[in-house]
Order: C-alpha cells, then structure tokens, then sequence
C-alpha cells in the first residue's frame, strides 16, 4: 500500500498544497510551526476520518474559510482509490473516487495509516477511554465487522441509559440489556485476539530499537474471564448486569460493559504508568505502533502507510540507527523533523524530501 500525492486546500494553515510522496522513505522539513504535523494529522484523517489532535473537526478549517478538504490517491494491489473528505461548519463529507460514502465503516481501511505522535505519550497515563479508543481505531481499520458490532453495542447502550433515566419496568429492562450480548461477545473475541497478537511481537521491537532484554506486555483487562466460548461468555455477562442492576437503576446509568474495560501496560512486570521513564514510555510506544504495522501486514497481506512526527529528536543516535533498520523497506514512511542530520543514516538518493515553510511546500 501507498500514496503518491496529498492534496489540501484551506486545511489548518495551508491555503492549497499539493504534496508528492514517493513509495519510500519521505521526510518533511521545518522548524516547528511551519505545518508539518498538519500533513501527517490529513493522512492519518483520511485513513480514520478523525484528526488524532482533536476531536472538533471545524478546527482543522483554516480560520479564513468556511471549509476545508484533503485528498489523496491510495494504491493497494491492484486497487487504486481516491479519497477524500470535505470538512464543513456542520460536518463532513467523505468521498471515494469522488462519490459521497454514507457510512464511516465504508471508508475506514481503504487507507491503513500507523501514526506515532508526541501526543501519544499520554497514553499511558490518561484515562482507560484513551486507551480503548486507540485500540478501537486500529480494530476497525482491520475488521468491518468489529466496527458495526461496536456500532450496534454503543446504539444499544445509549438506548439501555436512556431508559434508565425515566420509570423502569425488569422485564423491558431485561430486554434492552439482552441486546448488548452478542456485540460484546464479539468485541471481546476480537479485542483479546488483536491483544495477543500485538504480546507476540511488543517485546521483540522494544528490545531491539532500546538494546535490551526486557519483557513488554499488554494485559487487556476485561469485563469477563472467558475469551472463547461464546456460552460460558454469555452466562457471565448475564452475571456481570445482573450483580451492577440495582446501582444502574440507581444511578440511572450502565456501569458495566465494554465500554469500561482497559488495556493495562507492563514492562518487566511493572506496570508503566507507575515506574516507567519517559524514554522507557517513548520506546514502548514506538514498539506499540511498529507491532500494529505487522499485524496488519499479518492479516492484510500489506503493509500500511507508517507516519512518524518528532520521532527522531527524542532518540539517541545508537536509537535512531536501531529504528531506521528495524522499518521495513516496502514500507512507506513519512517521518517529519527540524534536522535532516537526525536522517543521516539513510541514503539521500533514497529519500524524497519535502521542505514546509509557513504552511507551503517549497
């Protein structure tokens, strides 16, 4: 997979750009707030429909416009596919090969995009929702199914709180329960598979960008025990809202489900939050991201698009060597820095370089 031009007009500080990535290495060049993060944040946009800065889409109109979009042409196989999205005052409108898309789920995976950010440092230490939603957005990018699932259980939950909050009859409250069942048992299938998946390579890349022999894990701590039968799953969910329904009726509100489980991070046993170094954190982090690109080479049988803003200022030379020859090379990586010396390690005749300067590409 990859992308060979992005377009953007009145996005964030840009009035029009056209940007030309080659099937490589790409570096994009600037001090610090000339816009070069904004061509990340409209990659990863169009990948996830939702900008990883914020959640007020009207932000990303340049403060003189009433609109802005971005686009790019996206090559999968043999597949070629333009996409886009019009971000207005009231809205957004997504687009493939220039016809409106009603749905999200429609969109989400023609562009597989693996974002690290300064921002994602706070992962560890924020609130379980944080986190839940950074492996919701790489989930839905692998698997439609997960995302309609997770459609129909947040449908179903908001109905269940709605009905919560008037005059409660058991037996209807019984069955708006009932139908948070099915798409949690699979949300937990899904989410305990892709959890594993990532436990297989977490440790192999931290060790190998950090120069140690430590031990990574990720504990998914879930609502229930059971992962796999879906039976035994479904007897305890019912026990799950049969012991928490005198509190939901009394705070008239759902205080179990998927919606309130965490992804817990360890390194050699210790939980990171608690005892780990913001260099530990950085490597982690990137051992996170690099494991979700083999994964979804794993399952798609293609790498996705790999986005890395600042990753390199951060890093120690014997570090930054490290990561470079861990990225593969049918990989298209977009790295952003304020000094090409932190690239040197990389061949000037295989890197397009690409020079931002108050929001225009030089």
């Amino acid at each position: 997979m990859y992308i060979d031009e992005l377009k953007l007009r009145f996005y964030r500080n840009y009035q029009r750009a056209e940007v030309n990535l080659i099937n490589g290495m790409n570096v994009i060049i600037g001090n610090n707030g000339q816009g070069k993060t904004n061509l990340l944040e409209a990659i990863y946009l169009l990948s996830t429909t939702r900008s990883h800065r914020n959640d007020d889409d009207r932000e990303l109109i340049n403060f003189t416009q009433e609109f802005a979009s971005a686009e790019l042409t996206v090559h999968r196989h043999d597949i070629e596919d333009k996409l886009g999205i019009v971000i207005h005052k009231n809205g957004k409108t997504l687009l493939i090969n220039n016809n409106p898309v009603r749905r999200n789920s429609e969109f989400i995976g023609k562009l597989n995009a693996v974002l690290f950010a300064p921002t994602d440092m706070d992962l560890f230490d924020n609130s379980p929702r944080v986190r839940r939603k950074l492996i919701d957005i790489e989930l839905g990018k692998l698997s439609a199914a997960y995302m309609h699932d997770l459609s129909n259980y947040l449908k179903s939950l908001k109905e269940r709180n709605n009905y919560l909050k008037g005059v409660t009859d058991q037996i209807m409250l019984e069955t708006y329960t009932e139908m948070l069942f099915e798409p949690e048992i699979n949300i937990i299938k899904e989410r305990a598979a892709f959890i594993d998946n990532l436990n297989m390579y977490m440790s192999y890349f931290y060790n190998q960008i950090n120069g140690e022999n430590d031990q990574v894990t990720i504990r998914y701590q879930s609502m229930i025990d059971e992962k796999n039968d879906r039976e035994v799953m479904l007897q305890q969910l019912k026990t799950n809202y049969n012991n928490t329904l005198d509190r939901d009726v009394y705070l008239k509100q759902t205080n179990t489900g998927i919606h309130r489980e965490d992804y817990i991070f360890y390194l050699n046993e210790r939980e990171v939050s608690k005892f780990c170094s913001q260099g530990q954190k950085r490597m982690i982090m990137l051992a996170l991201k690099l494991s979700i690109v083999q994964i979804i080479f794993k399952i798609k049988r293609e790498y996705p698009i790999l986005l890395l803003d600042d990753v390199m200022s951060e890093l120690d030379a014997n570090k930054r060597e490290r990561l470079l020859r861990l990225l593969p090379e049918t990989v298209q990586t977009v790295i952003t820095t304020t000094d090409l010396q932190e690239m040197s390690l990389i061949d000037p005749k295989n890197v397009n370089v690409i020079r931002v300067r108050k929001g225009m590409i030089d």
